[in-house]
């Protein structure tokens, strides 16, 4: 195509091999009504994906388009399920396993443009839909049942906008928002979450020293949140990983 075109194809397959978390047998008992375990059984993830994708150039910036469709096999995830091994109180068990076949169908766009030799924004926006097929299973843990992964289709996106500022006396500054809506996963759907991220950069001495901020998520609702829904209980489950980070920083080169 002309020298402001450029036309691609892609095909890629990708294997994502379960780790030591994923595999450990021996369950967490940091919370008594919520049991966590690994699967030694655990099969990898197969993802064969194809891809249609254009870039436009110009002299201050570009935008590029792609059409996107991803297939995965034995996908792996938390599987949530009742143990009613005892008696005195309910116990959940949280345990990884294949949950079958899945496909994502989407579009996604990428524009960089420069606003001035000061001013710099980009942003990105991804829109597919998420088909999960259903399937039936068996849990070894902490006695051999059934669970069930019941079909579901629905539309979901996620978006990034970045926005990078050089202003005077050598002063840096980047800005980052994130957004992801709610998405269908087995047994229930991931909640939306959003994050503020802010860079910022000062250079001194003829820039022999950098002095550097950073804080990422700073409203800190970037953690991941799940419902649930199984026979016999509803969980809402969050995840505590820290998300929300500030870090100060120098540098000085001799």
């Amino acid at each position: 195509m002309g020298g402001h075109n450029k036309l691609s194809v892609f095909y890629n397959r990708r294997v994502d091999r379960p780790g030591e978390p994923e595999l450990r047998i021996f369950p967490k008992y940091d919370d008594p009504e919520l049991l966590k375990v690994g699967n030694p059984y655990l099969r990898p993830q197969f993802t064969n994906a194809v891809e249609l994708a254009h870039k436009y150039s110009w002299s201050t910036g570009s935008i590029f388009t792609a059409v996107y469709h991803r297939m995965i096999k034995d996908q792996y995830m938390r599987v949530y399920s009742i143990d009613a091994s005892n008696p005195d109180y309910d116990i959940v068990n949280r345990i990884y396993q294949n949950t079958g076949r899945a496909t994502n169908t989407g579009v996604e766009l990428l524009l960089a443009q420069d606003i001035s030799n000061k001013v710099k924004v980009s942003g990105t926006f991804n829109w597919y839909s998420n088909a999960i097929d259903a399937y039936q299973g068996t849990l070894l843990f902490p006695y051999e049942r059934t669970f069930t992964v019941e079909e579901s289709t629905a539309d979901a996106w996620n978006a990034k906008l970045n926005a990078e500022l050089q202003l005077e006396h050598d002063l840096a500054i980047q800005l980052t928002g994130i957004y992801y809506s709610d998405k269908n996963i087995p047994q229930g759907k991931e909640l939306s979450r959003s994050s503020v991220d802010l860079g910022l950069k000062k250079g001194f001495w003829d820039k022999k020293a950098e002095l550097t901020f950073s804080a990422t998520d700073i409203f800190n609702r970037f953690g991941i949140r799940q419902e649930v829904t199984d026979q016999g209980f509803t969980a809402l489950y969050q995840n505590y990983f820290e998300t929300q980070i500030f870090r100060l920083g120098l540098r000085y080169k001799l």
